[in-house]
């Protein structure tokens, strides 16, 4: 695998080995085989994660015993990582950083812990965004790129943002397509004529077009905003549970996700933090992932219907900043 530049960063590595050994006088088979993933680092090749099976004979009888390694991939820090995912409104042909967000995500991962916790934020949260005073949040896209929404959001929250993921409706449909779709589970009947989303509640394998449509969906969900934010942190969820489902049998299943993402996404990490945070996803049990909204009420400032945040959403952020996750 190499980057934007040509320059190789990653290879993944199978190892097969198959010989005859001989235990107390009888000869036994001996197996080896092994899948690795290879970073290149400082001018040298290094293994970041591999699994390897061995079908060695015991000394004392004759038999054979299946023996297990597996070693997941080294995070640089084991400090929490936040990332922001923002979803862009903008339609096919429009500048994906020139539109509004329709969807803003903090992401912490603690990757000392092996877990992660999402936090929606409405669209339409009334905020102070730097330079350009008091707006809905989704205007700081519009008004600044991604860079702009991230200072918004660190503002907001009090929480220094280690790096962005940005996609538009085109973008978004693309990059689950790449990736064979996702496995979602529908919380309540959806039938909404704007956003297309036409759901039984219940698991559902669903293509790009209508993994928009169930992120899309606003006025079938369940709590306006707060439910489209809820159900897109969803989306998020299935999204990992598909990417380790792909590398649970050999961890070059991750390649597609990280061709897919440097592909469909903008973000300001480096192809290799893309490789290490898709290798660090293997080890976070997607069923314990907190997966949150904000908590705050409707309202109107300037004859615009606004979302000011509770005085709970304090004490989520504060609860995120402290190691990445949410409760203990």
């Amino acid at each position: 695998m190499t980057d934007g530049e040509n320059r190789p960063v990653a290879a993944f590595a199978h190892v097969d080995f198959a010989a005859s050994g001989v235990a107390e006088g009888s000869e036994v088979p001996i197996r080896h085989g092994g899948r690795y993933v290879l970073r290149r680092s400082a001018g040298r090749w290094r293994i970041a994660a591999y699994d390897v099976r061995g079908r060695v004979p015991t000394p004392g009888e004759v038999r054979t015993e299946v023996r297990r390694a597996s070693r997941g991939p080294v995070v640089p820090s084991r400090d929490p990582l936040f990332v922001l995912v923002i979803g862009s409104d903008a339609r096919p042909g429009q500048v994906v950083e020139r539109a509004r967000a329709d969807s803003v995500h903090l992401v912490g991962v603690n990757p000392r812990r092996d877990r992660a916790s999402i936090v929606g934020i409405p669209r339409d949260t009334y905020v102070t965004i730097p330079g350009a005073g008091a707006d809905k949040i989704n205007a700081a896209l519009v008004r600044g790129g991604p860079e702009l929404v991230v200072a918004t959001v660190e503002r907001l929250t009090g929480i220094r943002i280690d790096g962005y993921l940005l996609t538009g409706f085109l973008g978004f449909e693309r990059l689950v397509n790449a990736v064979g779709g996702l496995r979602i589970v529908v919380p309540y009947p959806m039938s909404d004529r704007y956003s297309h989303a036409q759901f039984r509640p219940g698991p559902e394998h669903v293509g790009g077009r209508d993994a928009l449509a169930f992120s899309r969906n606003r006025h079938d969900a369940r709590g306006g905003d707060f439910g489209r934010s809820l159900n897109q942190g969803r989306v998020l969820v299935a999204a990992l549970r598909e990417l380790q489902a792909a590398m649970r049998t050999d961890r070059s299943g991750l390649l597609p996700w990280v061709l897919a993402a440097s592909r469909h996404l903008r973000t300001d990490l480096g192809f290799r933090d893309l490789i290490d945070l898709a290798l660090a996803a293997e080890r976070i049990d997607p069923d314990r992932v907190r997966n949150v909204v904000v908590p705050g009420r409707a309202g109107s400032a300037g004859g615009r219907s606004v979302v000011f945040l509770g005085e709970g959403a304090a004490g989520v952020f504060r609860d995120l900043a402290r190691e990445g996750i949410l409760g203990r």
